[in-house]
C-alpha cells in the first residue's frame, strides 16, 4: 500500500455536497465509520480509526457564495445538521478565523474524519476473518471474450479468473480499463500534503476548506493539510517539494489564520487523486451493453474515503441482486459517460 490512496488520504468524511447522492453516501459512511470500531473488531486486534466529530467548514472566498447557500438549502432539506454563517458569526464562532474576504461560510458540526491507515486494515482484517483471500499481485491487463471480462494477469505472469470483476483501482482505473477498450474519464491528479505544528494557541477548528483551495485540519498536537497545485498536469508524481509550503500554503494558512505565521514544518508526502474529469462525480456500478460482468467504482475525486463503505455496500447489492436495494446509485452510471451526460458535483472538491 506504498503508493496507494488511501493511507495518504486526510480521512475527511463530510456531507457538504450539492447532489442528493453525495450526501446520502457521505451520511452512509458517516454512520458507519461512528460504529467501525464496534463491527469491524476482530479478535486480537482493535479496530479504532481515531474517528473524530470535530466538524467541518466551508468558506466562500472566491465569489461562489450563492452555489453555496444553495447547496446549504439542499443539506439541511436532506437532514443534514448545518449552519449557515454570516461573517459576524463565523468570527464568534472561530475567533482565529480571519473573516477578510468570506462572503459567508458553512458549518457541520457533527462531520469529521478518521485515520484511513487504520480503516484501511481494519476493513483487510475483517474482510479475512471472514472469510477472503487476498492475492498479492499487481493487475497489468485484463483480458475479454465477447460482451465479458475473463481473466486478469498480473506483472508475473499469473492470471485469475472470475464471474465478476470490480474495478476498485483508484487513480489507476483508467489505465486497467484501457486493457479492455473502455474509456473512462478519470485522471490521476497528484496532490502534496503537509504536517506542521503552530506555535501559537488556536481554538479546536473543524476540517476547513475554502473556495480558493486552501484545506487543513487538527492532527493530534498539530494539522494536516496543503493547497492543491492545478498548474501540475495530470499524472504520476510522488515527489515532495517542500519548498512550496513556505512559497504558498504557510501564506495561505497565515492569511485565514493569523495565529499560523507562527508554524513549524514537520513532514510532507503525496498521494493522488482520482479525478472524474466529466463532473466530478463517482462512476459506478455495471457496464452492462458492453461489459456485462465489468463493474466500476472510480472517479471519486478525493471522496473515496467518505463513500467508500456506502458504495461497497451498493455494488454488493447489484452482484447479488441485479440492482441496488438500500440508496438509488443508478445517476453515476457509466451510461452517463457513453452519452456524455454530466452529473456535476458543485460543491467544494
Amino acid at each position: 500500500y506504498t503508493h496507494a490512496a488511501t493511507p495518504l488520504a486526510n480521512g475527511g468524511i463530510r456531507r457538504l455536497f450539492s447532489l442528493p447522492e453525495n450526501i446520502q453516501m457521505a451520511d452512509f459512511g458517516l454512520s458507519f465509520y461512528q460504529r467501525f470500531s464496534k463491527d469491524m473488531r476482530v479478535e486480537g486486534h482493535s479496530a479504532d480509526i481515531g474517528f473524530r466529530r470535530q466538524g467541518y467548514l466551508f468558506l466562500s472566498d472566491n465569489g461562489g457564495a450563492a452555489q453555496m447557500e444553495e447547496n446549504f438549502r439542499m443539506q439541511e432539506s436532506m437532514g443534514v445538521p448545518v449552519t449557515l454563517l454570516n461573517p459576524t458569526e463565523l468570527s464568534r464562532r472561530f475567533p482565529s478565523v480571519k473573516t477578510t474576504g468570506v462572503d459567508l461560510a458553512v458549518l457541520s458540526d457533527q462531520d469529521g474524519w478518521i485515520d484511513p491507515h487504520a480503516a484501511l486494515m481494519g476493513f483487510r482484517r475483517k474482510a479475512i476473518a471472514s472469510g477472503v483471500t487476498y492475492q498479492e499481485a499487481e493487475v497489468i491487463r485484463l483480458e475479454k471474450a465477447g460482451n465479458a471480462v475473463r481473466r486478469a494477469h498480473d506483472k508475473d505472469g499469473a492470471t485469475f479468473e472470475a464471474d465478476v470483476f470490480i474495478n476498485a483501482s483508484g487513480a489507476w482505473c483508467a489505465e486497467l480499463a484501457q486493457t479492455v477498450d473502455l474509456e473512462l474519464p478519470v485522471e490521476p491528479m497528484s496532490r502534496e500534503s503537509y504536517f506542521f505544528r503552530c506555535g501559537e494557541a488556536v481554538e479546536p477548528l473543524p476540517f476547513i476548506k475554502t473556495e480558493t483551495d486552501l484545506a487543513f485540519r487538527p492532527e493530534g498536537q498539530g494539522y494536516v493539510g496543503g493547497v492543491p497545485d492545478w498548474s501540475e498536469k495530470p499524472g504520476w508524481n510522488f515527489s515532495v517539494a517542500p519548498e512550496r509550503f513556505n512559497s504558498v500554503v504557510w501564506p495561505a494558512l497565515a492569511e485565514r489564520i493569523p495565529a499560523m505565521q507562527s508554524l513549524k514544518l514537520e513532514r510532507s508526502w503525496r498521494g493522488h487523486y482520482a479525478r472524474s474529469v466529466l463532473d466530478y462525480s463517482p462512476i459506478l456500478g455495471p457496464c452492462h451493453g458492453v461489459l456485462d460482468n465489468f463493474f466500476l467504482a472510480n472517479g471519486f475525486s478525493g471522496h473515496g474515503i467518505m463513500h467508500a463503505p456506502a458504495v461497497g455496500m451498493g455494488l454488493a447489492e447489484y452482484v447479488v441482486e441485479g440492482a441496488y436495494q438500500t440508496l438509488g446509485l443508478d445517476c453515476f452510471g457509466y451510461r452517463r459517460i457513453l452519452e456524455n451526460r454530466p452529473y456535476r458535483e458543485k460543491g467544494i472538491i
